[in-house]
């Protein structure tokens, strides 16, 4: 049902897209490619760590066992891109999709994909609007409650593979204050909807941001950012197994990007993401449950001409349950390259 309401709302918004596009003065094409290689010390943490970001899917869903071993991790990436003008401004569609390609652990294997509309309002405001597509995300093997007809008895378990599909629709609003200053404010909607025998754990969820993006000097520009997130989970469905996943999120960010040489960019992000689960079932490990992740990253890029780039970079992950005795710390590094046409 939830997936049906989303692709109708997609159709929906093909109506005032196809107009837009019927206005349309003149257009251009691009397109562009990158490769990265990674090695991760531990698989099930691979994809959140990556994602967590401003400009990705931050709260990514909790992964409950984590330290699943270490791999090579490959990602190919392309996007296609239309650019024209029509009657209310610039006008820009994109498309992008990739994947990250587990060398040994190959059940962590999985795509994404990006549909984008851009439209520019005025001289100083635009409007975005974005489909994220994430299917068949793995998150290693955990434990799967069964359901119990009596809520006091105390729950089985067994282990199986915990895997799902992610869609989530999002608004962008930019309006440049000044030349140097750009204040965005977003809205998203998104459903995680999981496989067998954790499809209790479905989740809806609602997120509201904004950002700052400040050009310091032309060599260095900070952004910053803080999502507020609400997941919720249907209650009928988890009360047959006393566990419950939804959560309030605080999300924060800043990214500086300095410009050290001719061709030279590094790229210092870092993170900060509070996790409180509102689980209402005492026998539940989730219950009264809080997450820290604290996360680090570096990247340089040094641009070989205006269309070609090579990256390389390290990131570093801290995260805590309070109901652990032990931190989980993780660490990416790559390298990679990337050509537009």
């Amino acid at each position: 049902m939830l997936t049906y309401k989303l692709s109708h709302f997609c159709r929906k918004l093909l109506l005032p897209i196809l107009l837009i596009l019927s206005n349309s003065l003149q257009a251009e094409w691009s397109t562009g490619i990158d490769f990265s290689a990674y090695y991760t010390d531990d698989v099930g943490l691979f994809a959140v760590t990556r994602r967590l970001s401003l400009d990705e899917d931050p709260t990514q869903p909790i992964v409950d066992e984590p330290n699943q071993g270490s791999d090579f991790v490959y990602e190919p990436n392309a996007y296609i891109r239309w650019d024209t003008l029509n009657t209310l401004g610039e006008f820009q569609m994109s498309l992008d999709a990739g994947g990250y390609i587990f060398q040994d652990h190959s059940d962590y294997t999985h795509g994404f994909f990006q549909i984008k509309l851009k439209q520019g309002l005025s001289e100083k405001t635009e409007i975005s609007l974005l489909y994220d597509f994430i299917p068949g995300l793995y998150l290693g093997k955990n434990s799967a409650p069964q359901a119990q007809h009596n809520t006091l008895e105390e729950h089985s378990e067994h282990e199986a593979g915990e895997q799902l599909d992610s869609h989530i629709l999002a608004a962008h609003l930019d309006y440049k204050l000044t030349e140097e200053l750009i204040l965005r404010g977003l809205v998203r909607y998104g459903v995680r909807l999981y496989n067998q025998p954790f499809s209790h754990r479905d989740t809806q969820f609602f997120t509201l941001g904004s950002h700052l993006e400040w050009f310091i000097t032309p060599d260095i520009e900070l952004i910053v950012g803080y999502h507020f997130e609400r997941g919720y989970t249907d209650s009928d469905k988890t009360a047959q197994y006393q566990d419950d996943i939804a959560y309030i999120n605080h999300f924060t960010s800043a990214e500086l990007k300095i410009h050290l040489l001719h061709g030279l960019f590094l790229s210092a992000i870092f993170d900060y993401e509070h996790n409180d689960y509102t689980s209402p079932y005492s026998s539940d490990i989730h219950h009264h449950g809080n997450e820290n992740v604290y996360q680090g990253e570096l990247e340089l890029v040094y641009e070989l001409t205006e269309l070609m780039a090579l990256k390389a970079g390290w990131q570093h992950g801290n995260r805590k349950f309070n109901y652990e005795s032990e931190s989980v710390r993780n660490n990416n590094i790559w390298i990679g390259a990337e050509y537009h046409f």
